[in-house]
């Protein structure tokens, strides 16, 4: 349920967004978030309703773009996406330390708004 915490914190910046902006409305906003950060979208989809009602992102829609786990060998720097069949080592050389360079993101992309 921390989907919904994370839908007001995300509310609540695009709502400061968008009235720094002038905005009358907003139709959507759109983030991107890391497959490691555990958000599930469908209930963030489910929550947004909930955490926009009686703000001026009420009625907007919520686009939501997966960010996938990549990580960097320490050993050969081989830039990889971990994954099982490689036991989330790096598929070059066989080293199970890496750097982890994406997949934890929160980004708010954009917001479509109303002048």
């Amino acid at each position: 349920m921390h989907e919904l915490s994370y839908m007001i914190r995300l509310a609540r910046m695009a709502s400061e967004a968008a009235a720094a902006n002038h905005a009358k409305s907003v139709e959507s906003v759109s983030v991107s978030i890391g497959t490691m950060v555990g958000l599930v979208p469908e209930y963030m989809q489910r929550y947004w309703p909930t955490a926009v009602k009686g703000t001026i992102l009420e009625g907007s829609k919520l686009v939501i773009g997966e960010i996938p786990v990549e990580a960097c060998c320490s050993s050969c720097g081989t830039v990889y996406r971990p994954d099982r069949e490689h036991h989330y080592q790096c598929p070059v050389c066989g080293s199970s330390s890496g750097k982890l360079l994406h997949g934890r993101e929160f980004l708010i992309q954009s917001i479509t708004i109303e002048t």
